[in-house]
């Protein structure tokens, strides 16, 4: 995986290739969106545009979740093992592993098992049962009768009724959570993202590490130290994120400070800080291109910074054409596939990165070492035995002489060796 760039996929927002499972009051694709809009993007839709993520080199694709849930964002789910009526059938899926693996493609799906939905069979069994269910230590109860309102009498992720949480230190729960993943393991996936870890027991955690072996990613939005390599290969690295935001987009931090926090989360993970996933965007942040308030220079120098560091590139279906979102819900807007439209500068410039990822292995399994010169400069080498590339980068507020070459504010040189 460590040499295989992804990119994520919300389903519904992405295309619309089956038009008979829509769900109801289905909105016009492309239209505006709030938190509970359904837009019909399916399975099919997702296999109809292979072709575009292999042409984009892309070499691993990431599904926000796919199974049987109420919502558009699926991360309330009802049934682990069926996929959801309106992204297609278990033979959709099955096709598309087969047409990804035929290109090459990883994929990695998302594993919600901190909470469910309401819907789910167990807590449905405690809603009629109350405290005569036999699934009553499947959730954390804090008092009776259950019922689904505000500052509800069980434990909820962020406090969402609408997301009991699940007790994982519960064997039983464990053993269900094992067997799902085991299910889509033999259904053909290369890869699981685990939603909230950090609030799953470890137990559990090292059970999927142990009884899996799949390619495992971890939801962490701060440092995730404690979690490789024992119980992820990666960590979203959210720092590297905020890191480069400093440095690009708020422009307040210098070249040294810049490398001072670096190694601050490097010296962290060693070395999986080649497996952590360094993404500019994700479903739950505002677009790069709303983050970067749609300067276009940094938001390219902003993805050759996530390039050139250690870890394993994300990119957010959309960011590469320039789609525009503020934070959740708008960040999950429709993919615009009128070519039109695009913001081709964004596009190509993604586009090339991706080819020198994907050519030069020293980009994803060299070392790294940093050279500050003028105040906001910066000489990023990533290096083997048997080459190197070099990125002369200027975060500054004006034109700069690094080694001889003029780099001019917010932008890059790129060398080779």
């Amino acid at each position: 995986m460590i040499d295989r760039v992804i990119y994520q996929v919300f389903p519904d927002r992405f295309c619309n290739g089956d038009n008979s499972n829509d769900p109801l009051y289905t909105k016009t694709w492309g239209s505006n969106i709030d938190k509970e809009t359904f837009m019909g993007g399916d399975l099919r839709g997702i296999i109809s545009k292979l072709d575009y993520i292999k042409e984009l080199g892309i070499k691993a694709i990431y599904l926000n979740p796919i199974f049987k849930s109420p919502s558009n964002h699926k991360y309330d789910t009802e049934d682990y093992f069926s996929i959801d009526s309106s992204f297609g059938t278990l033979n959709d899926f099955e096709m598309l592993i087969t047409e990804c693996h035929k290109r090459d493609i990883y994929v990695i799906i998302d594993g919600v098992f901190n909470h469910t939905g309401t819907g789910f069979f167990a807590f449905q069994d405690i809603l009629l049962n109350q405290k005569k269910s036999k699934y009553t230590d499947w959730y954390h109860i804090l008092s009776y009768p259950v019922a689904i309102k505000d500052n509800p009498p069980y434990k909820a992720c962020g406090g969402a009724a609408f997301l009991p949480k699940l007790n994982t230190k519960n064997i039983e729960v464990q053993d269900y959570a094992i067997k799902v993943i085991k299910y889509w393991k033999n259904k053909g996936i290369d890869g699981i993202r685990l939603d909230v870890p950090f609030e799953i027991h470890t137990s559990l955690l090292k059970r999927i590490r142990k009884e899996t072996n799949l390619y495992i990613l971890g939801e962490i939005w701060g440092y995730g130290k404690d979690y490789v390599p024992q119980y992820f290969d990666g960590v979203t690295n959210y720092p590297l994120r905020e890191l480069i935001k400093k440095a690009v987009v708020d422009q307040c931090i210098t070249s040294r400070m810049f490398v001072e926090e670096w190694l601050t989360i490097q010296n962290l993970y060693g070395v999986n800080i080649n497996y952590s996933v360094n993404l500019a965007g994700s479903h739950d942040t505002k677009r790069i291109y709303n983050l970067c308030s749609g300067d276009i220079k940094k938001e390219k120098l902003f993805f050759l910074l996530l390039f050139f560091m250690p870890g394993i590139p994300l990119i957010y279906y959309g960011d590469e054409i320039g789609l525009q979102g503020e934070n959740d819900p708008y960040c999950r807007g429709c993919m615009d596939w009128n070519e039109k439209n695009w913001n081709k500068d964004i596009y190509h410039h993604i586009k090339e990165l991706i080819s020198l990822r994907n050519e030069y292995k020293v980009l994803s399994k060299g070392e790294v070492v940093f050279t500050c010169t003028a105040d906001r400069c910066l000489i990023i080498t990533r290096y083997d035995d048997s080459s190197s590339v070099k990125a002369y980068v200027n975060f500054g507020f004006q034109t700069e002489n690094i080694e001889n070459v003029n780099v001019e504010p917010m932008d890059y040189k790129i060398y080779f060796k």
